[in-house]
């Protein structure tokens, strides 16, 4: 685990705790037990919120990296948390005597449980006798178990069972775990609509509203002093002070805060408990409220920072031959964002030389996620000089992708087309054969309007499309294809002499 996510899991836990709770005494008035429980109801900082955010910013790698796994763990230790605080308010009638030995237990048998279940899946699905479905539910299946086995041996600590568990199996090597990535995709949105749907039904604004200005005063708290301070936990690390500054403007609150609230302030209204009818409203207005300054504030900084990722169209090119340098450099200057990736010396050399970005970090096409400078790419450009290889490239890459994403150069006249679900980077009557020559001799892509005409000689290969606010995610190939809707913009890449 990175040393910047492990200090603000732990130092910015204890330091959002316990001023959140000092904040909800002394600007809200709450009562200390109830004030120690808002606290820690609200140190979770969910992934459903962040990383919606790091999309909008596209802030560097190291950045995006810390705060999307601080907010993977903030959510089940600050639901663990508030969870002990609340057994500790129920048992003890009202006074607050927080248990450590509580937390220790419920955290060591959810770990416990979790590791043993673990074990358990991973042979299974090593054997390779299950189907991808299978897989799913296999897997599935094993996480209610140890999230049940959890709860049974010691209440509520079944959240840090399952949240162990997908740490072991994300972090193993023995089985690949991107199966469950389109089954997770497609369940998430649903049930987190559904999940807020339900939330906000039982909300009642005008509570909100009587917050006033005190509960602005909280939530300005949490987000100038608070988070600041969280993140001041990170000094002496390998992380900048202007990285550090974007992390402090990213912390909102999400579906997690506000699925406990209304089940803890419910409960202690009912147990009678003064000032818990408080605990939800002040919750979601710290939702709102931290959502919106993180919105607004995060780009902001960003951009006076100089780290708001750019929002040029951005090409990464798998293998760097001599056209797709000489592509890349062309497109580059006509203000696209070009990324190489390759392992071969003389290429890493050429695109260096050229002025173009190069990784060579190993790569895994069923895992883009995990590829450097990756995120936030319009389209891939398969273009090694080897066939079966950008097939292998293509097909993997594009059950994780979207097919539009994914272009390959055409393999040889004869070669055997196992895979067509992707778009061609060249067109099909000029062989990159051909191409190479004519860079070889001295000719070099361009880039033109498609109303320009073009030099004597030029050769157009590919067009280019973009939407008119030039969308980091709006850049498309078009070669062999009709004509595209009049509502995006054509440029024609071209070998001239």
């Amino acid at each position: 685990m990175r040393p910047a996510v492990l200090r603000l899991i732990t130092l910015g836990v204890l330091i959002t705790w316990g001023l959140g709770a000092v904040g909800a005494i002394l600007l809200l008035g709450l009562s200390t037990p109830i004030a120690v429980l808002v606290g820690a109801i609200l140190i979770v900082s969910g992934p459903t919120v962040v990383l919606p955010l790091l999309s909008f910013v596209r802030p560097p790698d190291r950045v995006r990296a810390t705060l999307k796994w601080e907010g993977v763990m903030m959510d089940p230790i600050g639901a663990l948390v508030a969870v002990v605080v609340f057994a500790s308010l129920t048992a003890s009638n009202g006074l607050s005597t927080f248990s450590v030995e509580q937390f220790v237990l419920s955290l060591a048998v959810g770990v416990g449980s979790g590791l043993i279940f673990a074990i358990l899946l991973v042979p299974i699905l090593a054997t390779h006798r299950l189907s991808g479905r299978d897989k799913v539910a296999a897997t599935l299946m094993m996480v209610v178990a140890a999230f049940l086995v959890a709860d049974l041996v010691y209440a509520d600590s079944g959240l840090a069972a399952a949240l162990v568990m997908g740490i072991a199996l994300i972090n193993q090597s023995r089985v690949n775990m991107t199966y469950i990535d389109e089954f997770k995709a497609t369940l998430i949105p649903i049930l987190l609509g559904i999940l807020f749907i339900l939330l906000a039904a039982n909300i009642d604004v005008g509570d909100v509203i009587k917050l006033g200005l005190p509960g602005l005063a909280f939530v300005a708290f949490l987000a100038f002093v608070v988070r600041p301070l969280a993140v001041l936990t990170t000094a002496g690390l390998a992380i900048t002070w202007k990285e550090r500054f974007l992390m402090m403007t990213i912390s909102a609150r999400g579906v997690v805060a506000a699925a406990t609230a209304p089940v803890f302030g419910l409960a202690l209204v009912d147990k009678g408990m003064k000032g818990a009818d408080e605990i939800v409203p002040v919750v979601f207005l710290v939702i709102a409220g931290t959502v919106l300054i993180s919105a607004i504030l995060s780009p902001l900084v960003a951009r006076s920072l100089g780290m708001l990722g750019k929002s040029a169209p951005s090409v990464f090119f798998v293998g760097a031959p001599r056209w797709a340098t000489a592509l890349g450099t062309a497109l580059e200057a006509a203000g696209a964002e070009v990324r190489f990736w390759t392992v071969d010396s003389v290429q890493i050399e050429r695109a260096k030389t050229a002025g173009l970005s190069v990784s060579t970090e190993p790569i895994d096409p069923r895992d883009p996620d995990r590829i450097t400078g990756l995120s936030g790419v319009a389209l891939i450009a398969i273009a090694t000089t080897d066939d079966a290889l950008n097939q292998l490239f293509a097909y993997e890459l594009s059950q994780a992708l979207e097919p539009d994403q994914i272009y390959r150069v055409p393999g040889p006249e004869n070669a055997l087309e196992v895979v067509r679900n992707a778009g061609r980077l060249i067109r099909t009557d000029v062989g990159i054969d051909e191409v190479e020559k004519r860079i070889e001799s001295g000719q070099e892509f361009a880039v033109f309007d498609s109303d320009a005409e073009l030099p004597d000689g030029a050769v157009p290969l590919l067009v280019l499309e973009t939407t008119r606010n030039l969308s980091h995610l709006d850049l498309f190939f078009y070669c062999d294809r009709p004509d595209s809707p009049q509502r995006r913009l054509r440029r024609v890449a071209a070998l001239v002499p």
